[in-house]
């Protein structure tokens, strides 16, 4: 998979993410529903919310350069290169490449979602994760999800959802190799992206 894919890969994956649907990526990388909107919301899923984010981080410095989110120090640590920013209107992010050459991610914030990891919880109430999965965890003490409407973790795909601030969402996407451990590699690059935003002050 090339780079320019992966890159419209995400470009549609966040387009779907701030619709009002899930992150979803099907096949190598392309979600099938891009062009669909999620399921009309049963009563009550408009009460569902995240957990609170206890220690909020002040993202503007990463909305202007979203590759500053992992160091040159942390690049290396976790074997990644060729840094691609990707701004629209939907979202600010950055994708990097792995040194296997085909295992690539990127970490975007969906600045469009004004209700930051909430709105996840809301699509899980609405039904929209059930063919696919919404795994609730904590990653640096940040609320997050993994969270899919198709599961292809076996594939070497995986995508997780992390409240910065209880307003602001940020989607961390890998696309690796089938039997790769796509939640650990999502993992880690999400934990050192929080620990850069962290440390940022």
């Amino acid at each position: 998979m090339t780079f320019a894919r992966f890159r419209l890969a995400l470009a549609i994956v966040v387009a779907v993410a701030v619709s009002g649907c899930s992150a979803s990526v099907q096949g190598v990388a392309a979600p099938s529903r891009a062009e669909q909107s999620g399921p009309s919301s049963p009563p009550g899923s408009q009460i569902a919310v995240a957990p609170k984010v206890s220690a909020p981080v002040n993202v503007d410095k990463f909305l202007a350069d979203p590759c500053g989110m992992l160091t040159p120090a942390q690049l290396s640590a976790l074997q990644l290169s060729q840094p691609k920013a990707d701004k629209a209107a939907s979202g600010a992010g950055c994708g990097w490449r792995f040194s296997d050459g085909y295992t690539a991610v990127s970490a975007t914030f969906l600045t469009t979602v004004k209700n930051g990891l909430t709105n996840a919880y809301r699509q899980n109430a609405s039904g929209y994760y059930e063919n696919g999965y919404f795994e609730p965890t904590v990653v640096s003490g940040f609320p997050a999800v993994l969270a899919n409407t198709a599961d292809r973790r076996s594939q070497g795909q995986a995508s997780m959802l992390v409240g910065v601030s209880d307003q602001t969402e940020m989607l961390v996407l890998i696309q690796g190799t089938p039997g790769s451990d796509a939640t650990r590699a999502v993992t880690n690059v999400t934990r050192a992206v929080l620990s850069t935003m962290q440390g940022a002050g």
